[in-house]
């Protein structure tokens, strides 16, 4: 009896350590299907927007969205769709605007504010940012570089246009109006950008 019991604990820890182990790694697109909350009713083809906006949203490595709400307004003759994803090891959601083509099923994204990053990395971009020469003597001359800055994801296909394809972070003094191109990898401040 006691051999089926230890067999039945072994058998209950493996199939709950492989549970536990498909939702942290999140390659199963279907349960993320399953997380997709509309707000209002769901256009006719919210099965295969739902589909495309999965290919297109993009968690910060080592996350995963547990849930996405996307809401739909019509504009001419696309939808236009705002969509949250909220990951529940950040503070901060990702947010993305698309357009939908309904005659060609073609889903474009149109904007980003990706701030659902993990309080370690966030903290690492700020501190390679107050690192830089520049960042000091802006915050140093009695603007009130005191507030806690944001931080923002950027994406490659955006961070190509100032340094090379790869994902870098913004971080932003709202109340200095001055802004640092971080790249945590090589640990540099790419670029920075004062309203001064």
């Amino acid at each position: 009896m006691k051999k089926i019991i230890a067999l039945f604990v072994v058998l209950l820890f493996t199939v709950l350590m492989t549970s536990i182990s498909g939702c942290v790694v999140g390659t199963d697109d279907g349960a993320l299907e399953n997380s997709i909350v509309w707000i209002g009713t769901p256009p006719a083809e919210s099965g295969v927007i739902e589909k495309k906006i999965i290919q297109q949203v993009i968690p910060y490595t080592g996350t995963e969205y547990e849930n996405i709400t996307i809401s739909a307004s019509q504009e001419n003759d696309k939808l236009r769709l705002h969509v949250s994803g909220m990951s529940a090891n950040t503070m901060y959601p990702d947010l993305y605007d698309f357009t939908y083509n309904c005659d060609n099923n073609e889903l474009t994204r149109v904007s980003y504010l990706l701030e659902a990053i993990p309080e370690s990395v966030r903290g690492e971009a700020i501190g390679i940012a107050m690192h830089n020469e520049q960042i000091r003597d802006v915050l140093s001359t009695g603007m009130d570089g005191n507030s806690i800055p944001s931080v923002k994801r950027i994406l490659p296909e955006t961070t190509k246009k100032f340094y090379e394809p790869k994902t870098l972070f913004s971080v932003t003094w709202k109340d200095s109006s001055l802004s640092a191109l971080v790249d945590v990898d090589t640990g540099l401040v790419v670029d920075v950008w004062s309203g001064n």
